[in-house]
């Protein structure tokens, strides 16, 4: 899967040490520029409607030394606005990531390098059990968390325990409440990560997918229970999504491909996740955020309305 170029958002472009840009890019079109200087408010300057050209993509025929092909961003400025000196222009994007632009722009000597402003954070929780079923197994599901305002809102979905009994499906607050304080033994594990916003949005899809998936009766495997084969690719799929645009984490390649895949090889597919789970976490640890921290940054009692 390709790293989308998305451009919706803020992103900041420091032109001094006292003085930058931001440029507010919104989903129907337009974008605003607006001009900070030093701890003042900002201060809109121009108005301008846009459009992401991406380019062809090139054929697995084409040379091995061809380039890959970058997106532009052309800009037509309203009004009597300019932007960037002209009524109309268009600028190259050299290379992008979650995180950062770095462009080309007419009449600015070198590249131009673009970093997302988002007021907001975001959060993915992986919890795994075991010896929580009959058969000795557990829970398995990833959340996902956007704090907003200091209200948190998550979003959950996977094999879970419903009352003492393995459901698989969207993860209610009544079920989730109990997974996310600090992990009990050894029989379950807990990785908290904060990750950037299109990490969330990214992961977010894959769970709203699933949980489309349950509500409509359209699961990939539809007659196993409770659902491990359906975890399994679950998991996986939210997981991948984080380093599609950059290498931020130490993932686990969950393909069975034996011997690199030594999870898949060692357990049965209802075991899978938690081991998965397990490993990230060992991968990780630098970036797993402790209990007592976690209930800082993520005010509980506050959860956003369903």
């Amino acid at each position: 899967m390709k790293c989308p170029c998305a451009i919706v958002g803020t992103w900041k472009a420091q032109i001094s040490k006292n003085e930058a840009r931001l440029y507010e890019f919104v989903a129907d079109g337009v974008v605003k520029v607006l001009k900070v200087s030093g701890d003042t408010k900002p201060r809109e300057i121009a108005t301008a409607k846009y459009e992401l050209i991406e380019q062809p993509v090139v054929e697995e025929s084409a040379a091995p030394e061809s380039p890959a092909p970058k997106p532009e961003i052309s800009f037509t400025a309203t009004g009597n606005n300019r932007i960037f000196g002209k009524t109309e222009t268009t600028m190259k994007v050299v290379s992008y990531d979650d995180s950062s632009i770095t462009c080309e722009i007419p009449g600015v000597k070198g590249t131009v390098r673009w970093t997302r402003v988002d007021p907001d954070r975001y959060f993915m929780v992986l919890v795994a059990r075991q010896n929580e079923f009959y058969d000795k197994t557990g829970s398995a599901f990833p959340m996902v968390i956007k704090l907003a305002g200091g209200v948190p809102k998550i979003d959950a979905v996977g094999l879970y325990s419903h009352h003492g009994s393995a459901a698989f499906g969207t993860v209610s607050p009544d079920d989730y409440k109990d997974y996310m304080r600090e992990a009990r033994g050894d029989s379950e594990v807990i990785l908290r990560l904060e990750i950037n916003s299109q990490q969330y949005e990214r992961a977010l899809k894959v769970v709203q997918e699933w949980q489309r998936r349950v509500r409509e009766g359209s699961l990939l495997y539809q007659h196993e229970s409770p659902g491990s084969l359906n975890n399994i690719v679950l998991v996986k799929a939210v997981t991948e999504t984080l380093n599609l645009c950059q290498n931020d984490f130490d993932l686990y390649k969950l393909d069975y491909a034996y011997p690199r895949d030594w999870i898949s090889d060692h357990y049965g597919p209802e075991f899978v996740p938690f081991f998965f789970f397990k490993e990230l976490r060992r991968r990780n640890e630098a970036r797993h955020i402790e209990y007592k921290k976690f209930q800082e940054l993520v005010p509980l009692p506050n959860l956003a309305s369903r």
